[in-house]
């Protein structure tokens, strides 16, 4: 419900600065949604590229299937995440973090009691631990960002389609009655002046 104005010049100069504001403010909102949308394409696409890697690299891994059966007691604990490391960046006043590493536990294990192929296979599943971890990264990137880009949203939809045109409306009511009331005032000055002019 719209709020009783009050037909002054007060009231008049305090919309007139409403509208100022309200005006100033929409383009800053337009420019944010837009670095929105922007970001959101990036982060879009670098999870597209981010899932087909992924798959890629599920094909190959499954490729060392049996041999990754033998071994799972040797990498299960050298595929031990210590630490996702994450810097956080800013997109048109949100922070999001971004992805900088993963840190795998460091075990040490012999060489010798190897085979060569368990190196192989520690660095391709350390490289399917990464890409998971990096697309977690990008997820809550793409979440962030697109809520950043609703809220920006209905706060533009709020400008142009409710407080701009209330506070056009008001200032309109405010005009006209200000003009009627100074035509009301001329109307009784010049009665006033021929009923002095009358004698009366």
């Amino acid at each position: 419900m719209a709020q009783r104005i009050k037909l002054n010049k007060v009231s008049l100069r305090e919309q007139k600065q409403k509208m100022a504001l309200y005006q100033r403010f929409l383009p800053a909102l337009e420019a944010r949604k837009q670095q929105f949308l922007m970001q959101l394409a990036v982060v879009r696409k670098n999870i597209r590229e981010q899932k087909d890697a992924m798959t890629q690299l599920a094909a190959d891994i499954s490729l060392w299937a049996p041999l990754i059966r033998d071994m799972e007691g040797l990498l299960k604990p050298l595929l031990g995440i210590r630490q996702v490391r994450v810097s956080m960046h800013n997109v048109a006043g949100l922070k999001i973090p971004l992805f900088q590493e993963v840190i795998f536990e460091d075990l040490s294990y012999s060489i010798f009691a190897t085979s060569y192929s368990f190196e192989i296979v520690l660095k391709r599943l350390r490289e399917a631990i990464r890409r998971r971890e990096k697309l977690k990264i990008l997820l809550t990137q793409e979440r962030i960002l697109a809520e950043g880009f609703r809220k920006t949203s209905q706060r533009i939809n709020l400008y142009e389609q409710r407080l701009i045109p209330e506070c056009r409306e008001a200032l309109r009511k405010i005009a006209v009655y200000l003009q009627d009331q100074q035509a009301a005032a001329v109307g009784v000055a010049k009665v006033a002046k021929r009923l002095l002019e009358a004698g009366l």
